[in-house]
């Protein structure tokens, strides 16, 4: 088969379109799908009966059954069409990490779907089971775990994140399951030692068991023992809440649980980071691991991975080591921008001219920090990785992932069902021995193995398709930043709360001479209230859509402190206010990616915000 050249494919033509503008195209692949699958049951031992008769089919009670499921989905259409978020507007949506999925992903989904597969093993879902390896090698190879790496499709990002914790615990407490089943394997260790193997070092020690592996691995963590033994997890204060979830489920426990402080632009501030861990080393605590997050879920924030990286370096030479986890779960699609065609991550000095090539970033490669650059280099020298294919991938939920650095990880995970996979029975492709879930949905994986084969996980396709949002998100950041709004005498001013490194932006609004972080938070609020149902009115007939968070002392310490203070408020409001209320904006859109669809949707949007402010003059007491 020749060579695709996907940079000439329009990426237009993967999606329904805000307006339904390629209807047709998904009915004609709809039906094309749905014959071949009825094409099937006729022609599968085709000389069986039909259980169900053409005279049933003309019966009372079968019109009955036929009139009651069309009332009911009528019911539902109804519902749905009432009650749902219209996240597929090209320009209007300016909230949460949703937006328009990709046609061929919809056809992929409901396609297997109708197969009825049990994506956990073989025997329910041959097909799905070696869609999602293929997958799970792509997430791996996308991440830079090229040679020994493994991944799948988990059922999202929050099981990602607790089977990534589960792994690393089993690993860090191979070395005492050795102990106590090989001990020669480790004559003459200190616990200290143990406590600080790396990844390798422990699968490499589990390896050296041979026959008694199983024992060992009976013997880990997952008997309960030596869990307090294996140290503090560190995870930013960005963190979604699923890490407490993860530390809470995998006994290794919320005390545990160290909350890494930010800077202003809400990065790990690494300096402290390396403080923390030697803290923690001068008095003979180990660390079990350490997250950054490339992403987060608030800011859009992107951490230094390639420092954490020379933190532990430094901290090799003392003895010290631990794994390092990348949430990556919305972020991480952002690698693809920055990976050629053969899997490489390309050199900075050459993104512009392949920017050029691609038809991204037109006119200079002005949204790119080398900060970002760097940190997702360094994320193939790290120990796993969670990304979800149902956010940046445009795939509907639920498909999340994890890539892993080293196959073997997972075997620290095992366990074996007769009925549905028995250790040492060779099959083509095997999943759920590995992870967390149980039965789910054949369709996930058949989603996103589709995708991936029409939209390559590098610049040549999803990196064309990233750049649009990070386009929209720099483009919508610089509007926002300093926009003016004029009601009844007041000025209303619009400020970023920090440039993006991703495609999320945060923003507040102040009256102009009030200088008052009550009376800002006040605002900020109400104009997320009047672009929601909450006072907007019906979902359907918004014409602008916002979500809303706030930034408190508790999580955040006083990371927003200067970014309020250049504002010419008192810093001192920030503790007594106990928050910052900021619009949150993740500009998932793919079609707001040049100047001419910019100018469109940008005096739409000032237009819609300026009927906002008026309103809020209008009904509430805060201006």
């Amino acid at each position: 088969m020749d060579k695709k050249d996907f940079k000439d494919m329009d990426l237009s033509a993967y999606f329904i379109g805000p307006k339904g503008e390629n209807a047709d195209l998904f009915k004609e692949l709809t039906e094309k799908l749905i014959n071949e699958h009825i094409g099937y049951r006729q022609n599968f031992n085709s000389d069986d009966e039909n259980s169900i008769s053409e005279s049933e089919k003309i019966t009372p009670e079968f019109n009955n059954a036929v009139v009651n499921m069309k009332e009911t989905l009528d019911e539902l259409s109804r519902k749905m069409r009432g009650g749902s978020i219209p996240w597929t507007t090209a320009g209007r949506y300016l909230a949460q990490m949703d937006n328009e999925t990709l046609m061929p992903a919809i056809l992929a989904y409901n396609f297997a779907i109708l197969w009825n597969g049990n994506g956990v093993a073989w025997a329910g879902s041959p097909a799905s089971t070696l869609m999602e390896e293929e997958v799970g090698q792509d997430l791996a190879k996308l991440n830079g775990y090229k040679k020994n790496g493994w991944g799948y499709v988990a059922t999202d990002g929050s099981i990602a994140n607790v089977s990534a914790l589960w792994m690393a615990r089993n690993v860090a407490s191979i070395p005492f399951a050795v102990k106590e089943v090989c001990p020669e394997l480790v004559e003459g260790k200190t616990e200290w030692e143990l406590q600080n193997m790396s990844v390798k070092d422990s699968l490499d020690l589990l390896d050296a068991t041979g026959e008694k592996k199983n024992d060992v691995k009976a013997r880990s963590a997952r008997s309960g023992q030596n869990l307090q033994k294996l140290g503090k997890w560190l995870v930013p204060s960005t963190m979604h809440y699923s890490w407490q979830k993860a530390l809470d489920i995998t006994g290794v426990g919320e005390d545990n649980l160290i909350v890494l402080p930010v800077d202003d632009h809400y990065r790990v501030d690494t300096d402290k980071l390396e403080s923390i861990i030697q803290e923690n080393v001068d008095k003979h605590i180990p660390i079990l691991g350490v997250v950054a997050v490339v992403g987060s879920t608030e800011e859009g924030a992107v951490d230094h991975v390639d420092k954490f990286l020379k933190i532990r370096d430094k901290f090799r030479k003392q003895g010290v080591d631990f794994a390092i986890h990348v949430d990556a779960a919305y972020g991480g699609y952002g690698r693809t921008v920055y990976i050629d065609e053969n899997g490489e991550f390309m050199p900075y000095d050459q993104l512009e001219d392949a920017f050029k090539k691609y038809g991204i970033f037109t006119e200079n490669n002005q949204f790119l920090k080398k900060d970002v650059y760097n940190a997702y280099k360094a994320i193939g020298d790290t120990d796993s990785v969670t990304i979800d294919p149902h956010k940046m991938g445009y795939v509907p939920y639920d498909a999340g992932g994890l890539a892993i650095a080293d196959t073997r990880m997972k075997d620290t995970l095992t366990y074996y069902a007769p009925y549905a996979f028995q250790e040492g029975v060779a099959v083509p492709a095997s999943i759920g021995q590995f992870t967390l879930e149980g039965s789910k949905a054949a369709g996930s994986a058949a989603a996103v193995w589709t995708v991936n084969r029409m939209i390559p996980l590098n610049i040549s396709g999803y990196g064309r398709l990233v750049a649009r949002t990070l386009f929209a998100a720099r483009r919508f950041a610089d509007l926002f930043d300093g926009q003016k709004f004029e009601v009844k005498g007041k000025t209303i001013v619009s400020h970023v709360v920090y440039e993006p490194d991703y495609n999320m932006i945060d923003w507040v609004y102040k009256e102009e001479g009030n200088d008052s972080l009550k009376s800002m938070n006040d605002l900020t609020q109400a104009l997320f209230e009047y672009t929601s149902s909450s006072k907007g009115g019906d979902l359907y007939n918004l014409d602008l859509l916002t979500s809303d968070s706030n930034f408190s002392p508790e999580t955040y310490g006083d990371a927003p402190v200067k970014f309020i203070e250049s504002l010419g408020i008192d810093g001192s409001e920030y503790h007594t206010e106990g928050k910052m209320e900021i619009l949150r904006a993740s500009m998932m859109s793919p079609w707001i990616y040049d100047d001419k669809s910019f100018n469109y949707w940008a005096p739409r949007i000032t237009k819609a915000l300026q009927g906002k402010f008026e309103l809020i003059s209008e009904h509430e007491n805060i201006l």
